[in-house]
């Protein structure tokens, strides 16, 4: 079979650019630029991964116009790189317009008409007169022409040059602050505010900042104090010790008054020694006196060490006895159910108090305060009023809906961080950036599943099944978003992203006459009815000879019981799970040991959640201190039986841990098979975990 020659050449467009579309989305565009011999540059220093064609994309100019303005620039650049990139590149001819210059811009995905007639300062019907009126509006990944009027690019030209002797502007980067700001480019937080009415202290990424600029290092800059600012507050703001600003203003007393202005020490500024660059010495100079360590290397390598009171909140239940001697040991043929309810968390209480163990030979200093809170809103309220409780560093619990959002609300009221241990709820953390939720929510599992799909089966076949059009609709909803988003497209043979299986309206017809009998076809089942999925693996079963079929199954397909195991490994099932029990770890296997030991029990998922925990947010402290917040976002550990990787939900919410495991089912028996998050000695003090 021929096919037309304009299809051919479409289709090898489609794949090469299909290959080349991320690279560029991963380029952090540089904040720093120099005049040379009068023309303007970007100074970009190349990360992991880079090419110069992404440098290209992310810019906005052509290959040539870099390696012509970096003289001896091969194609091979590697990280560390010092590469100048024009500002303003020189423009190709354009006969169609001879009287004005163009722009040649290749559109991003969210771009419009309008905010490209507000990046480049001209009307939406000029773009459109230059590009034949764009009868099809803008598509992602096609080329525009946007045109340039001479005496725009002049007044650009004398903007920015005003620009560049006062401020100039920076895109804010995921969890940054106005304080790691005001060090990282040497100025005060008041002048950030001066130039930035409104802004928070906490930033939002892409949010927009003007940066005064400096004419010579600073040694320190001024802050000046707001209401409830103490020394021990400031210090943690700017990633700072206390001895450190206590130094540089040796007549401060620890209790701040409001109005106060006190010095804030710089770090000095590290000249770099191995990284090669294109550009001459006084270029290098200047760019490594504005370059400071970012957040991220702020965070790495510091330690805070202090001392810590931490409340932990727990349903002990301890009302339903007369006394603590009748607690007796748990046997789960002789226990009765009442007896079981009542100190179902003891085990949570135990694993934490191992890995509270674990942390004092590092030199954890905690003052422990347990607290006894049942499912009791008044019981809540009256601990509340201990103002014990308002001089904590966290709050761990408790673990019941309507108490934990009392706690929250007092936790944000007094700046608190607090640790919902168990719940799975999507709304915990909306509204409260104190609140830290680390059992993943179900929600979440929809972006590991495209991660997944689109590191492994770019090749593949994808359907999704439910068992009919209403249940879990708008769950089952959620998920077609995230593929129609951000799953990337098939290979070529394939006409669509995925197709939809309704199995009680059509069974496995619809798979029966899409799937690829070439390739692999993955069937993603979103359910949790035992019956609808003992009846599609069955039937999927069945069609295994014809058809190479791995099953996905989500939400939680680990803790269903009654499934048919032979169905489960005949047909590769992949399932997502928030932990998972290798026995064959070491790590595993030496705390189920020491847990036997000491508590003369089997240890079970409390028991494991409570060390998990406890390791995670007690190292926590030992190394960033109370207000660890801006550093989380850093902090990935793998623990016992799971992973924890925190994000910030959205502005002005909390933090969720985003890591899903997935187990594939093989031999019988189910294996994890995702990518291990990092691990740390934390049996070594908190300036060793990074060595």
């Amino acid at each position: 079979m021929r096919f037309p020659k304009l299809l051919i050449i479409t289709l090898l467009l489609a794949a090469c650019y299909s290959g080349m579309a991320q690279d560029s989305e991963n380029v952090m565009r540089s904040n720093i630029t120099q005049q040379i011999n009068g023309v303007e540059y970007y100074l970009h220093e190349v990360q992991l991964g880079e090419t110069l064609s992404a440098l290209g994309r992310a810019y906005h100019v052509k290959v040539e116009d870099i390696t012509s303005s970096n003289v001896g620039l091969t194609d091979k650049i590697k990280p560390g790189d010092i590469i100048k990139i024009p500002v303003h590149p020189t423009q190709p001819a354009n006969s169609e317009n001879s009287g004005e210059s163009m722009n040649y811009r290749r559109v991003a995905k969210g771009e419009t008409l309008y905010s490209l007639s507000k990046e480049y300062n001209v009307s939406v019907d000029d773009i459109k007169a230059a590009n034949n009126g764009l009868p099809d509006g803008l598509k992602t990944g096609s080329f525009i022409k946007i045109p340039v009027q001479q005496k725009t690019v002049e007044t650009h030209k004398t903007l920015q040059q005003k620009e560049t002797n006062d401020w100039f502007e920076y895109q804010a980067k995921a969890k940054e602050s106005v304080y790691l700001l005001a060090i990282k480019y040497r100025v005060s937080i008041d002048s950030l505010y001066v130039l930035n009415p409104g802004i928070d202290e906490k930033l939002s990424p892409g949010q927009i900042i003007k940066i005064p600029l400096i004419t010579k290092p600073k040694t320190f800059i001024r802050h000046t104090i707001k209401q409830r600012q103490t020394m021990n507050r400031l210090a943690r703001k700017y990633a700072l010790e206390v001895e450190a600003i206590k130094t540089i203003n040796p007549y401060t007393s620890r209790h701040l008054q409001v109005g106060q202005v006190i010095r804030i020490p710089l770090p000095e500024i590290e000249k770099s020694t191995d990284t090669e660059s294109l550009i001459s010495d006084g270029d290098r100079e200047r760019l490594e006196e504005t370059r400071e360590k970012s957040e991220k290397e702020i965070c790495h390598y510091k330690y805070d060490m202090g001392e810590y009171d931490v409340a932990l909140v727990l349903p002990f239940f301890l009302t339903v006895y007369d006394s603590i001697g009748e607690i007796k040991p748990y046997n789960a043929e002789t226990t009765e159910p009442e007896f079981i309810k009542s100190f179902v968390f003891i085990q949570f209480y135990e694993g934490f108090m191992m890995a509270m163990d674990s942390l004092e030979k590092a030199g954890l200093n905690v003052k422990l305060h347990v607290y006894n809170i049942e499912d009791n809103i008044q019981q809540a309220k009256i601990l509340l009023k201990n103002p014990e409780l308002k001089n904590v560093d966290l709050i761990i619990g408790p673990v019941y809906g309507n108490t934990f959002k009392l706690f929250a609300n007092f936790a944000m009221e007094h700046g608190i961080n607090i640790v919902n241990p168990l719940s799975t709820r999507e709304e915990t953390t909306f509204g409260n950036p104190y609140v830290f939720q680390p059992q993943p929510v179900n929600q979440d599992q929809n972006q590991k599943l495209v991660e997944y799909l689109n590191k492994e089966h770019d090749n593949s076949q994808i359907f999704i099944a439910r068992h009919n059009e209403y249940r879990d609709e708008l769950a089952f909803n959620e998920l077609k978003n995230v593929l129609n988003k951000d799953l990337e497209s098939r290979l070529p043979i394939f006409t669509s992203l995925y197709h939809e299986m309704v199995f009680s309206r059509d069974s496995t017809y619809t798979f029966e006459h899409l799937a690829s009998v070439d390739h692999q076809n993955v069937v993603v089942v979103y359910s949790e009815n035992k019956v609808f999925i003992l009846d599609i693996l069955r039937s999927l079963n069945e069609l295994r000879d014809t058809f190479n079929i791995m099953v996905i199954g989500i939400p939680e397909w680990q803790k269903l019981e009654g499934l048919e195991a032979e169905h489960l490994n005949n047909l590769n099932t992949h399932v997502f799970a928030r932990n998972f029990n290798d026995y064959n770890q070491a790590t595993v296997r030496g705390f189920v040991t020491g847990f036997r030991e000491k508590y003369a029990t089997e240890p079970n998922d409390f028991a494991f959640s409570g060390y998990n925990i406890g390791m995670y947010f007690m190292s926590a402290l030992m190394k960033y201190g109370p207000e660890f917040n801006e550093c989380i976002g850093y902090y990935d550990i793998e623990l016992l039986n799971m992973g924890i990787d925190f994000e910030q939900t959205s502005p002005g919410s909390g933090f969720r841990n985003k890591n899903w495991k997935i187990l594939e089912m093989y031999d019988y028996q189910y294996k994890d098979i995702s990518t291990r998050l990092r691990t740390y000695d934390l049996s070594q003090p908190p300036e060793d975990y990074f060595r």
